[in-house]
């Protein structure tokens, strides 16, 4: 199987259903991934900002969602090993969840947080680093809608509780891209807004304005930032060690160092769905001989002993992704 073939294969587990609309939201959103790999890999090294963070006001306690700063973590472990530069931008209602997420997978990594309260000076300040960078990537970071608002799936207006990073995501000529699964994201606005208003419950509310150069859309946003990092690892075979950020251990490593455990939340299905991606991801085998570099097989489901992926819990408190909605320990709905 070629390289191209294989990402895109990659690309469609990645979007497998959960609840949400993914697989429809994918189809137009097809070849994201490839673009956006291919951008990252070069030629040139990348110097990038990950925007990341989706807090849930009516969870108990008050906290971000799991599903996107360990993705963005991910990534950017993975622009390191290409030798790149990385940052992870958040806002401080989301920032224990993101920075705990860095120190047990990254450290050192730097962390940019956006005010709440003096966001405008803020961004002055931060706009000329922003402007310069070669790629800005959204990793589940709730955007803008048709009314310049930010909505959570209920459509109910967060912005109280979200500073308005994409007046960043958009600065400069940078390379964008976009990864979500509920149509109100960062990048979403590369859909058709038709599309997402007939898929998505409450879509022509909630729908994103902002576009991206290169959308990927997931089952969950994690699941679609370990395929690009699966990506990077077939388009760069040269550098093994981004094997390791696919293999289960690390991913578990991630889940334990953050407190990130096997709480369980309603809807038991959704780890079921979990583990078949995940054991999809596992199953990555990027094979080099005689100068020639395999592919990649989606499959090996079999041990699933071993395939010890991201559970769900809290990150020190962050809501959790789980049965189709997000839900914290509660059982609140973002």
């Amino acid at each position: 199987m070629r390289i191209e073939q294989t990402i895109a294969e990659l690309e469609r587990v990645a979007a497998r259903e959960v609840g949400r609309g993914s697989e429809a939201l994918a189809v137009p959103a097809a070849g994201g991934l490839l673009a956006a790999a291919r951008s990252l890999a070069g030629p040139g090294t990348p110097d990038a900002a990950v925007f990341t963070g989706f807090f849930i006001p009516g969870a108990e306690p008050p906290a971000a969602e799991t599903d996107g700063p360990l993705g963005a973590v991910q990534i950017a472990a993975a622009l390191r090993l290409l030798g790149g530069r990385c940052r992870l931008v958040t806002d401080e209602p989301c920032a224990p969840v993101v920075q705990a997420a860095v120190d047990a997978a990254a450290p050192g990594l730097p962390v940019d947080v956006a005010p709440l309260r003096g966001y405008d000076e803020w961004a002055a300040t931060a706009l000329p680093r922003y402007a310069h960078l070669t790629h800005l990537i959204a990793c589940e970071r709730v955007g803008p809608g048709m009314d310049g608002r930010p909505r959570n799936m209920r459509g109910e207006d967060i912005g109280a509780h979200t500073a308005p990073l994409d007046q960043l995501y958009t600065a400069g000529s940078a390379f964008r891209i976009g990864i979500g699964d509920g149509g109100n994201e960062l990048g979403m606005g590369r859909l058709p807004a038709e599309l997402v208003g007939r898929v998505v419950a409450s879509g022509e509310r909630i729908r994103c304005v902002v576009g991206a150069d290169a959308l990927i859309v997931g089952g969950t946003s994690n699941w679609a930032a370990a395929a690009i990092v699966g990506a990077l690892a077939l388009l760069r075979p040269e550098v093994p060690e981004l094997r390791t950020l696919l293999q289960p251990a690390w991913s578990y490593d991630l889940s334990t160092r953050t407190g990130l455990g096997s709480a369980a939340s309603p809807g038991g299905t959704a780890t079921g769905r979990r583990r078949r991606i995940r054991a999809a991801f596992r199953a990555v085998r990027v094979r080099s001989a005689r100068g020639r570099t395999g592919g990649l097989r989606v499959g090996g489901m079999s041990d699933r002993r071993r395939d010890r992926g991201i559970r769900r819990g809290a990150v020190r408190g962050g809501a959790v992704r789980g049965g189709g909605v997000r839900r914290c320990r509660s059982g609140a709905q973002r």
